[in-house]
C-alpha cells in the first residue's frame, strides 16, 4: 500500500473516532520489527483545549496498513525509522515525523528473545534512567 495512502487513512480514521469538537491530534506510532506489527497512543485538543486520549480502535485495515509506513520508508532508502508521529488538524491537514528510537528497538529484540517484564524494567532503568509511572 502506497505512503500517501496510509496516511489518509489514517488521518480519516483519526477524524472520525473524535466524536467532540476539536482542534489538533497526534497519533504516536512505534514499529517493533521483529514482528512487523506497530502499536500506537494519541491526544487530541478538544474545543476548549483540553488534551484527551484518542481512541486507537481503528479498522482492521488502518492496523495492518500501519507497519508499511516504515517498510515503504526504508524501501525508498530512506535511514530506518521505528517511530512516527502524525498530526492531523480538525480541517484535515496532516503532518508526520519520523524518528529512530533505540528504546523502542531495544524493548523489541528484548521481547522477541523472550526477555520478561521485570528483566526489561532493570535493563530500561540502568540504559535510560527512568522507571515507569
Amino acid at each position: 500500500m502506497k505512503t500517501e495512502l496510509i496516511y489518509e487513512l489514517v488521518a480519516t480514521a483519526m477524524q472520525e473516532l473524535i466524536t467532540e469538537p476539536w482542534t489538533i491530534a497526534e497519533l504516536n506510532i512505534r514499529y517493533l520489527a521483529s514482528s512487523h506489527e506497530a502499536e500506537c497512543d494519541g491526544t487530541y485538543l478538544d474545543a476548549s483545549g483540553e488534551a484527551q486520549v484518542l481512541s486507537t480502535d481503528f479498522p482492521d485495515e488502518v492496523l495492518e496498513a500501519l507497519p508499511f509506513l516504515f517498510v515503504n520508508r526504508t524501501n525508498d532508502g530512506n535511514p530506518p525509522t521505528n517511530s512516527v508521529q502524525m498530526t492531523v488538524s480538525a480541517q484535515g491537514r496532516f503532518a508526520v515525523d519520523y524518528e529512530w528510537d533505540q528504546e523502542i528497538e531495544d524493548e523489541d529484540e528484548h521481547f522477541s528473545k523472550g526477555g520478561t517484564v521485570k528483566e526489561w524494567l532493570k535493563i530500561r532503568q540502568e540504559k535510560y534512567g527512568y522507571t515507569p509511572e
